[in-house]
């Protein structure tokens, strides 16, 4: 399994930061449906037992789960853009993505629930189900389709200008892959930590826990971004990124409860769940939308090089304990959590120097 999933992280790496670009070229929806075709290939490749290739499945499933985290979040500010809303309804979109995704997560857990068989026609409806989704979201897109011009002039000066030569861009970048390898980190892990010593646990009833943790953090956001705001600026941000961190630290060194696992686990989700709009939110004042693809699979790249790297060295090998990666993940966290508050200091700064002028 760790070499199947490693593989999938490198073929991600690969082709995924190609499809970044590639979507910021072609326009968020052409890059939305594209990502639909990837998901009916797998719905139905899965489907019938004939055509399973774990590997294969494998490599499309990983390619559609990186397009996802980019098209849709650059197709909403498009939209957005086109008729001419507040920003602020722009910031409510995006946790609302998030929140919308942990339901929608707990929905197919219910629904794969209800439809999976015995699998002895070699047909397995859930998969089914799901590429019927896939076939209703690519019409839908091609019914409301409408042209979209993303970016004139070069790209790659354009990029290079704005995410290379730019800390703050950097920054968010090092932010960025640093929750995105925690979440694999845990989502790998997760399992194997609280059965460990052959405790016996329901994880199918702890996971909806877990999503229900991440809604409730996605929900939290807009207490935390508005005039009546405990924190200023990225200071909610980076209390998030820390507590993460420590919640992930206090698993990896320290033999724990089931019932303690659970609590670490659920507030290590809510502060996933506050994380991403709040990263969305910085990658919109800072970044231009025609670079968002490209900065965001170049972030994921990097994160899918030491998810690489650690199911590889890890998983397979065995040469590295699962306390070391959930404890990386945390120290990725804690610093990431530091550069957030380096890039609060640095826009303090400019914004006092531009009142004495």
């Amino acid at each position: 399994m760790a070499a199947r999933l490693a593989a999938a992280a490198a073929a991600t790496l690969f082709l995924g930061g190609a499809s970044g670009v590639v979507s910021d070229k072609l326009g968020p929806q052409k890059a939305c449906i594209f990502y639909w075709m990837l998901q009916l290939a797998v719905g139905t490749f899965k489907s019938f037992s004939g055509l399973r290739c774990a590997l294969i499945n494998n490599l499309i499933s990983a390619l559609a789960s990186s397009m996802f985290s980019f098209c849709f979040e650059t197709w909403i500010v498009v939209e957005h853009e086109k008729q001419g809303q507040k920003q602020e309804l722009l910031f409510d979109s995006f946790w609302l993505m998030t929140f919308f995704e942990s339901m929608s997560l707990v929905g197919s857990q219910g629904i794969t629930n209800l439809l999976v068989n015995d699998d002895d026609k070699g047909f397995l409806l859930p998969y089914a189900f799901a590429a019927l989704l896939s076939i209703v979201g690519i019409l839908y897109l091609r019914k409301n389709a409408s042209s979209t011009t993303q970016h004139a002039g070069s790209y790659k000066k354009s990029f290079f200008a704005h995410v290379f030569r730019d800390n703050r861009i950097l920054i968010l970048v090092l932010a960025q892959a640093s929750i995105h390898f925690s979440m694999s980190a845990f989502w790998f892990l997760w399992a194997p930590t609280i059965v460990a010593d052959g405790r016996d646990a329901q994880l199918s009833l702890i996971y909806p826990c877990l999503l229900a943790s991440r809604m409730f953090g996605s929900a939290s956001f807009p207490w935390f971004y508005g005039t009546a705001a405990p924190f200023q600026n990225e200071d909610s941000l980076t209390i998030a990124y820390i507590t993460a961190g420590a919640a992930l630290s206090i698993v990896a060194y320290d033999y724990q409860e089931i019932g303690t696992l659970v609590i670490l686990f659920c507030i290590f989700h809510a502060c996933v769940g506050f994380i991403l709009p709040s990263l969305a939110r910085l990658r919109t004042m800072y970044l231009p939308n025609e670079l968002r693809g490209g900065m965001m699979s170049f972030s994921l790249g990097l994160a899918h090089a030491a998810i690489f790297i650690f199911l590889m060295q890890g998983a397979y090998h065995q040469n590295i304990a699962n306390s070391t990666i959930l404890g990386l993940a945390a120290c990725g966290l804690l610093v990431a959590g530091g550069c957030i508050h380096l890039l609060r200091r640095w826009r303090k700064h400019t914004w006092q120097n531009s009142r004495s002028l």
